[in-house]
């Protein structure tokens, strides 16, 4: 009877511990999925994080003063060249895919739109230029806008802003029945597909006796 009670034990015991592995087991395999999605979960997290953080900066920046040039005889402003550069750390933006937004208002109300003032003329690729006020780009159209490379390191300039490059938005103010007089606000939004929009306004100044007016300065 000793040695059958002990044999029962033997078995109780044997099954017990089969149990409590399968136990531990189970519980083993519950923990690596609660982890596994914890870290997948913190992950999603992290890149949503980043998107949104991309999203909300600005990819732009303006890289020095916003230049004109100036119809003498008419006393009102023909060209308006905005030199824009990337901000520190952002990714290259494609200008073809970048839009642009101009409103001009005039001071005595009259005021002019487009939310779609890109345009290409300059043909198939980019050019490298310092002089915005060629006649090239005064065949712009009123609320026109392209982009000139001022620095880079291309040969021939293609339609990626990349980091230490340098452009020009030129765009066109004025034709035969609409002129930006002094006083004038001009406001100007570029939009790229990633990033924050820039936003660009000024006011014309009073003394248009020049050629070129620097309308930081005035």
């Amino acid at each position: 009877m000793t040695r059958k009670s002990k044999r029962k034990k033997g078995i109780v015991g044997i099954e017990a511990a089969i149990v409590l592995i399968a136990f531990v087991l189970v519980a083993s395999a519950l923990a690596f999925v609660v982890l596994n999605m914890g870290m997948f979960t913190t992950q999603k997290s992290k890149e949503v994080i980043a998107r949104a953080y991309e999203e909300s900066t600005r990819a732009l920046d303006i890289s020095g003063n916003v230049v004109a040039s100036v119809d003498i005889n008419n006393r009102w402003l023909e060209l308006v060249a905005i030199p824009i550069k990337l901000t520190s750390g952002a990714r290259p933006i494609d200008l073809d895919k970048t839009a642009i937004s101009i409103t001009i208002i005039r001071p005595d109300g009259a005021a002019k739109h487009t939310d779609n003032g890109f345009v290409k003329v300059t043909g198939t690729t980019y050019t490298i230029t310092k002089d915005f006020n060629s006649t090239a780009y005064k065949k712009l159209n009123l609320l026109e806008a392209t982009w000139l490379y001022v620095r880079t390191d291309e040969t021939t300039p293609d339609n990626l802003l990349e980091p230490g490059e340098l452009v020009l938005l030129v765009l066109n103010v004025t034709d035969s029945t609409f002129q930006t007089v002094a006083y004038s606000r001009i406001i100007v939004e570029v939009k790229p597909a990633t990033g924050s929009p820039l936003a660009v306004e000024r006011i014309v100044p009073p003394n248009l006796d020049s050629e070129y007016v620097d309308l930081d300065v005035g």
